[in-house]
């Protein structure tokens, strides 16, 4: 899943880079009565990074992103399947009416199970519908492959990532200075660009907080050096502004501790009512804990033998579920907010067994938020 995101977002970085580039380096000669001297700033911790400068600016420079399997239904795999092997066993037919051919194999096997290899064959069923059942299973094997893939592709950069940016990043707060803010910038775009938006690191067994760390301490650094750089033109101006210059000054200086005062109330009271906020949200965040189990459970229980039209088919049932927020619907299902459509696998819902070895299974359920109302819908049917 590629949302969800404790990853550092394209935000922090631009703002970053905008705060550089708005406090750009001043020249190395600095009187020695100025009252902002410029010194290097020292490590704040006595823990070097976990790799060397140039170590961590090479691995990120070679990392490779990650890149995301394309959003497909079943129905749009199998019927690439179906006419790539139609393509390799020159059949003209299924090639000039794939569209047509592949909506009635895909309704013959969509809730036919892919027997193994070890099964016997059954004689009872055409050859056509074994070659489609043996398609669906090749393409169920490549979805698990592609998954796999980019699991492993996920992981290792996922803990690439944060270890080479994180250590660049610490390594530049370490050596940077006023005069010469240029390497730290140079970091960050390059750690920008190695990016991915959305990216959730814990998911795939990576703890981020280095990396948001040094982002944090990359942005304070630069908005220090940006504050400096304006103070010190402050006093450049006073020292040689006029009498009148300074009256209006002062004017003004007084004019802002008033409006700072008032401000500082109003962030006081802010930070109240987003207290009062946040509480709201966790109580409300709580309830998505238990959401798929509410679902599974309920089409579980809707899930008899008597509600089958008969045995070959499949039976639609479903499940809605009011007062549904787009943050509790997020968390329920780890999609961004936003998201109104999310799945669980069939096999979540649960399988009843019927006699002579016979099954209840469920097909994938869909689900989606309307308003602010769920709504999961799917089939059960009967395996042989």
């Amino acid at each position: 899943n590629m949302q969800h995101s404790h990853s550092p977002s394209i935000l922090t970085m631009a703002t970053i880079e905008s705060t550089a580039a708005a406090a750009p380096a001043i020249p190395a000669a600095v009187s020695e009565e100025s009252p902002f001297p410029s010194k290097k700033r020292s490590a704040e911790s006595p823990a070097s990074p976990p790799m060397t400068l140039a170590a961590a600016k090479k691995a990120l420079s070679a990392l490779k992103l990650p890149s995301c399997p394309k959003s497909a239904s079943e129905y749009v795999r199998f019927k690439a399947i179906l006419l790539k092997d139609a393509k390799a066993r020159d059949d003209k037919d299924t090639k000039d009416n794939i569209t047509k051919i592949a909506k009635e194999a895909w309704k013959k096997v969509q809730y036919r199970s892919v027997p193994s290899p070890d099964d016997e064959v059954d004689t009872n069923t055409d050859d056509d519908l074994q070659r489609y059942l043996r398609l669906k299973g090749v393409m169920q094997k490549e979805q698990q492959e592609i998954r796999a893939k980019f699991d492993t592709e996920a992981k290792a950069y996922a803990a690439s990532y944060v270890t080479a940016a994180s250590s660049l990043l610490q390594w530049c707060l370490i050596e940077v200075t006023e005069e010469n803010q240029q390497p730290l910038v140079e970091a960050c775009k390059l750690v920008s660009s190695k990016s991915v938006s959305s990216f959730d690191f814990r998911a795939h067994g990576v703890d981020d907080a280095p990396l948001n760390n040094a982002l944090r301490d990359t942005r304070d650094q630069l908005a220090e050096f940006k504050k400096m750089k304006s103070e010190r033109a402050l006093v450049t101006k006073l020292q040689n502004a006029t009498e009148e210059e300074l009256k209006l000054h002062a004017k003004e200086h007084i004019r802002l501790l008033a409006q700072a005062a008032e401000l500082n109330k109003l962030k006081k009271t802010k930070q109240i009512e987003d207290e009062r906020q946040r509480q709201t949200d966790e109580r409300e965040l709580a309830r998505a804990d238990g959401i798929q189990g509410d679902i599974t459970r309920a089409l579980n229980k809707q899930m008899k033998y008597g509600s089958l039209t008969n045995k070959h088919s499949s039976t639609r049932i479903s499940y809605t579920k009011g007062g549904i927020s787009d943050k509790v619907f997020a968390k329920a299902f780890g999609v961004p907010v936003g998201t109104k459509k999310a799945t669980i696998e069939g096999s979540e819902v649960g399988e009843k067994w019927l006699r002579y070895g016979a099954s209840l299974k469920c097909s994938t359920v869909n689900v989606k938020l309307v308003g602010d109302e769920l709504v999961a819908q799917t089939s059960f049917y009967m395996d042989k």
